[in-house]
């Protein structure tokens, strides 16, 4: 059982989202008592034949429906649209039952009756209808219109209108209650209703540029006072774009069009190497004024201490004390550093600790000082940093919101921080003589899911290059931290790079640990290939294996299960979610391990790496790298964007670059994770109902598991010590995104908006798209402070 505690809230709200959604998917789709399809047919207009056909049983089941005029059958159409259920209960499903038949004008004087009936099967839906009794039409179960963020501050959509009398539909967007922008929706855009399209009203809005603040912000838009299909929308816009330069400069209308496009397809971020004119354009944000406090300055070490104390930055920060604290093997005395805070610094509530040489710029101190004061909960804030190379030259090197497994492998990373003085003193009484055991201490009894390490989003500091050594006294300092909480691990310090890290190895978890390869859609051979390249681990961890497959028949099965191996068979509609989910609860023990047939384990001790990582109970899932026979880095965790698709982190690098921050050498945190490879608590994935078929059957579902988890105060671990190959076969076995990836990211940006806007483990000051990592951005997002935590998701209905 873990120890970890969690987020009443958090808990709360995924309980009542998996009840929810059990109600639509379960309670709620088997309103008929008796279980029967729920079919409906309704004529909405002069020339339109609407309604919906589901199985609650089944709500991935899509029927193929058939449309007759005097028993003659004229049309077919396929049983997907979103379209409301007519009020008759909760929608099946994702909601996406709906069909529409449009009528031929030429023909229907001569027709009296249309009937819908189920293709290939007879039965019918609905009541037949008669074409000339009179009858009036029912209310269509279509959308009413809609509206969609194109990017920037820019909304558009279109309203229905029964007929084309009186004045166009008036547009209102809405933030925080109050109306902000207004327009009418007086083009036309073509919508199709069945086989045909009608033009509709159509509108075009901007949001006023002050929300283009690289904040995220909800926007709920009204058609004459009628919340619109689509909202409320979450937007992140940024200023200092190109369209925004040519507003006022274009000399066409074209002119302007090109530069918004341009900021549509093409991140905003410019090279590292243009750091210095980047820095000018965009400073750090300026301090808020605040009361006067002195605080303590704690430089470590002799060699360049007097630099680091005559740092201009550091007397525009305010009143402050500072020490040099020497240090023999890289250590100093911690009575050197108490004996200061409790006599000339006793009045200094804040301490800024630095290794010498490290040198303050302008607003760095004053941002960590002023984040410290308005996180009560926090005991250390830490920014980004410039590293001084050999040369002289610097690098920017920035960081994410805290990462528990990166600190417990690079420590510090060399970064200057600020503490509060009760948790450095706590921190010296039991013998921390160095920086990276200061940083880690707060965790010693620490739990998950609180905030006790800020990011500071800022270059504040220019630090130098690690001293020699560094690697052996931060594996001091974690095997001192993890003793302090009871933790049984071997810490050995990795190769030299340009941080020092340690790799932190902990026995696997213990229990039974079943393996569920998902076949896909791979043929025998590869299943096959898979199952013998994975031999060696299920000897090794006596681990059970199961195979789920929509495309294997039952003769491929029972060649398999010669081999030992269980095999379950799917349905080829069925979602990938709901067939992973349906398998793994067929398994037993206490870990699952989701593993693609097209990756194949470098060594045999891979799943020993996972299970260890997943070991700490604040751990709750663990994904390898994947890496590709060119030697490239197929995916390491997937960064997270608002309104696009999550994109590997760090993919197309060298399988042995260090990544930003030798990121790629160390074990570290991830928002999300792809479905391809990932090892989590039986439990876990039981609890929270395994993977969500309902708003994320077949692309995004592992990206929402990873989500709910973080939620749920457990970490998203991506380790380098375990690595999997791709295939040939793989890469070529994945299927084409198809339009049902665009309904997932809608889904995703309005549950987990707040995620996307800022991704944690990700930096906002860095060029958004590509690998996460490769550039400056222009403009940066919002370099407010920020925790590694992940706050509730919000409701989002099936049919959404």
């Amino acid at each position: 059982m873990s120890d970890t505690p969690s987020k009443p809230s958090s808990i709360g709200s995924l309980v009542a989202s998996r009840r929810r959604r059990r109600g639509h998917a379960d309670a709620g789709q088997a309103a008929p008592e008796d279980g029967a399809l729920r079919l409906q047919a309704r004529r909405t207009g002069e020339t339109l034949i609407e309604g919906h056909a589901a199985d609650p049983g089944d709500p991935e089941r899509r029927f193929v429906v058939e449309l007759l005029l005097d028993g003659v059958p004229v049309a077919l159409a396929r049983a997907e649209q979103r379209l409301a259920a007519a009020g008759d209960g909760a929608p099946v499903g994702d909601g996406c039952h709906g069909f529409a038949f449009a009528l031929d004008p030429a023909v229907l004087p001569f027709a009296a009756v249309a009937q819908v009936r189920l293709a290939n099967g007879g039965e019918p839906v609905g009541e037949p209808i008669a074409l000339h009794g009179g009858e009036p039409f029912a209310p269509s179960p279509a959308p009413a219109g809609e509206v969609r963020w194109l990017g920037g501050l820019e909304l558009a959509g279109w309203v229905h209108r029964a007929g084309a009398e009186g004045a166009p539909p008036r547009i209102e967007a809405h933030i925080d209650d109050a109306t902000v922008s207004l327009a009418w929706a007086d083009g036309w855009r073509e919508v199709r209703r069945g086989a045909t399209l009608r033009a509709e009203p159509a509108f075009r809005l901007r949001l006023p540029d002050r929300f283009a603040d690289g904040r995220l912000h909800e926007v709920e838009v009204f058609a004459d006072g009628q919340p619109l299909p689509g909202g409320p929308l979450r937007l992140l816009a940024f200023a200092d774009g190109l369209a925004a330069h040519l507003e006022a400069r274009a000399e066409t209308e074209g002119e302007r069009l090109r530069g918004e496009r341009f900021d549509r397809w093409f991140p905003n971020g410019v090279p590292f190497s243009e750091f210095d004119r980047w820095s000018v354009r965009f400073p750090l944000p300026s301090p808020r004024p605040q009361a006067a406090r002195p605080f303590a300055v704690a430089v470590c070490g002799e060699e360049g201490a007097e630099a680091s104390l005559a740092a201009g930055a550091l007397d525009r920060s305010g009143e402050w004390i500072g020490v040099v604290l020497p240090e023999r093997d890289g250590r100093f005395d911690p009575a050197d550093l108490q004996g200061f805070l409790e006599g000339e610094a006793a009045d200094c509530d804040t301490v800024l600790l630095m290794q010498a040489g490290t040198l303050a710029r302008p607003g760095g101190p004053e941002r960590l000082l002023q984040a410290l004061g308005d996180e009560p909960a926090a005991a250390v804030a830490y920014g980004d940093r410039l590293l001084l190379l050999e040369d002289g030259e610097p690098v920017p090197l920035a960081g994410t919101a805290f990462d528990t497994e990166r600190a417990l492998e690079q420590g510090s990373a060399g970064a200057p921080f600020a503490m509060r003085r009760g948790a450095v003193l706590a921190a010296l009484g039991e013998g921390a003589g160095d920086l990276d055991r200061i940083f880690l201490h707060p965790l010693d009894r620490g739990f998950a899911g609180t905030p006790l390490h800020l990011h500071v989003p800022g270059f504040g500091f220019a630090v130098p290059p690690s001293p020699a050594g560094g690697a052996e006294r931060l594996a001091e300092a974690v095997r001192a931290h993890l003793g302090a909480r009871g933790t049984v691990a071997a810490v050995e310090p990795r190769p030299a790079a340009t941080l020092p890290a340690v790799r932190v190895g902990r026995e696997p978890a213990a229990g039974a640990c079943a393996i569920l390869i998902d076949a896909g859609w791979h043929d025998e051979a590869t299943v096959a290939a898979a199952l013998d390249a994975l031999e060696p681990t299920r000897r090794r961890r006596g681990a059970s294996i199961l195979v789920s497959s929509p495309r294997l028949d039952e003769r491929a099965a029972a060649r398999l299960r010669l081999g030992g191996v269980e095999v379950r068979l799917a349905h080829a509609a069925r979602s990938p979610a709901r067939r992973l989910s349906e398998a793994a609860g067929h398994l037993g023990g206490e870990t699952l391990c989701l593993l693609d047939a097209g990756l194949a384990p470098l060594d045999d001790r891979w799943l020993d790496e996972l299970l260890g990582r997943l070991a700490d109970p604040g751990t709750g899932l663990v994904a390898p790298l994947l890496v590709g026979r060119a030697g490239d880095v197929v995916e390491a965790g997937l960064a997270l964007d608002l309104g696009t698709a999550p994109r590997p982190r760090f993919g197309g690098r060298g399988a042995e670059d260090p990544g930003h921050g030798d990121l790629l050498l160390v074990a570290h945190q991830v928002a999300a994770v792809g479905p391809a490879a990932l090892a989590t608590r039986r439990a876990d994935f039981l609890a929270l109902g395994g993977f969500d078929p309902v708003l994320f059957p077949r692309h995004l579902f592992a990206a929402d598991y990873a989500l709910k988890l973080q939620a749920l105060g457990r970490r998203v671990v991506v380790t380098p010590d375990a690595r999997l190959l791709r295939s040939e076969a793989a890469a070529l076995a994945m299927p084409p995104l198809a339009a049902g990836l665009a309904r997932e990211v809608d889904t995703l940006s309005a549950r987990w908006g707040h995620v996307l806007a800022s991704d944690p483990f990700a930096n906002p000051l860095l060029r958004r798209g590509g690998d996460g990592f490769d550039g400056l951005a222009w403009p940066p997002a919002d370099a407010a402070p920020r925790t590694g935590l992940v706050g509730p998701p919000r409701a989002v209905a099936p049919g959404w």
